[in-house]
């Protein structure tokens, strides 16, 4: 880190919540909850923000939490909460306690940078407008409608008179001190897909008696895997990728009658989008020329994140005062994908990549091992605040 970190006010200042907001972020690391049952985490959030003198308005969109301070024009600053069904296997005193659930994506770590940017707030409170935290439970996975926690929390007025919005996400690739940015859009939109292919089933033995969902399977995925390759311009930045296949049987000697297959693609423009979902179709329509059935759901969990430039220039003049203007590195595209995409279509929004790694062993999101280097979490408080402030003029 340059030195200029070490002389901005607002670091010097975050220093003296640096235990608690570290605390946080291992309390709520080790007691994790999945999308729409975050209510221990809501709770948690909650009474933190009621201490520090903040209205409070708890249950919006399920389990999610809006806290403002101050009158007038109002920016907004949002965390995610929820966890992911993963086993944790690191060695940690604050490794996950639930069993199969973990926070391998980072939240636990935005939810606590959010409280240390309130406990700065707090300790010097707006004097023209407003700042609302947005703490948003199922960022990871939408319900039977489709719809996230920010689609819900936009529903029940989280966005109402707010005139621009900013998040950030940690980042394991890139180092502490450090955050990432770019203007327009950086991550991608992002789709569901659930395949049912069907044939018909009958004993291992005697196959020619029946149709094997299994072989129709394979010959469909491997149809699907040329779609990204050859039915789509190379200049077009997209991924089709399947997370999971299985049979209705799980035995030697029975041919399967049905075979299962989720999935995701990931793309910025729409018209890429709809050629995928097209050109699934057709790849899948090679099992009813082998005699078998096939059909497709397909859920748009999210549109692209889409960065407004004036409110991303908040970010990096903010990101230059207090890390340096050589931490500040200018992004690509990335193909993970966010529901704060929600957010900044109704108002100018900022997402940026906060540096995590732990430089002798960097962790990958959504994996067992994930961990952080908690020295991004006071950097990460002081990003957030900071770029409430100058946004408000303050």
């Amino acid at each position: 880190m340059s030195s200029k970190v070490q002389q901005a006010p607002v670091l010097e200042q975050v220093e003296k919540f640096k235990s608690e907001i570290v605390e946080l972020r291992r309390h709520i690391h080790k007691h994790p909850e999945l999308s729409f049952d975050e209510a221990n985490t809501g709770k948690l959030v909650a009474e933190k923000m009621r201490k520090l003198g903040y209205d409070v308005r708890p249950g919006v969109g399920g389990t999610g939490v809006i806290a403002e301070m101050g009158t007038g024009r109002t920016v907004a600053l949002r965390a995610d909460m929820d966890a992911l069904p993963i086993t944790e296997e690191n060695p940690n005193d604050y490794c996950s306690s639930n069993k199969g659930v973990m926070h391998a994506c980072g939240h636990d770590a935005h939810t606590a940078c959010a409280l240390g940017a309130a406990m700065l707030i707090a300790s010097n409170p707006p004097k023209n407008g407003r700042v609302r935290f947005l703490f948003q439970p199922a960022e990871e996975m939408v319900n039977d409608d489709g719809k996230s926690g920010a689609t819900l929390m936009i529903e029940q007025g989280c966005m109402h008179d707010v005139d621009a919005v900013f998040a950030l996400h940690c980042d394991p690739k890139t180092s502490v001190g450090q955050i990432k940015v770019k203007d327009g859009a950086m991550l991608a939109a992002c789709d569901t897909f659930e395949i049912s292919i069907k044939g018909i089933p009958t004993h291992g033995a005697y196959p020619q008696y029946g149709i094997d969902a299994v072989i129709l399977a394979a010959q469909a995925v491997q149809a699907i895997q040329t779609i990204i390759s050859r039915r789509k311009s190379a200049l077009e930045p997209a991924v089709l990728t399947f997370g999971g296949i299985k049979s209705t049987t799980f035995r030697p000697n029975i041919v399967a009658e049905e075979v299962q297959l989720i999935g995701t693609s990931r793309y910025f423009e729409q018209e890429v989008g709809e050629l995928i979902f097209e050109e699934l179709k057709k790849a899948c329509s090679i099992v009813e020329v082998m005699g078998g059935s096939y059909s497709i759901k397909r859920t748009q969990d999210n549109p692209a994140v889409n960065n407004d430039p004036q409110i991303n220039n908040v970010v990096r003049s903010v990101a230059t005062r207090l890390l340096g203007k050589d931490n500040v590195i200018e992004s690509t595209y990335e193909m993970g994908a966010e529901d704060f995409s929600f957010m900044s279509q109704v108002v100018p929004g900022a997402f940026f990549f906060l540096g995590t790694k732990i430089e002798d062993a960097p962790r990958a999101i959504h994996t067992p091992q994930f961990d952080i280097d908690e020295r991004a979490l006071p950097l990460g408080s002081a990003l957030l605040a900071e770029c409430a402030r100058q946004y408000l003029g303050g």
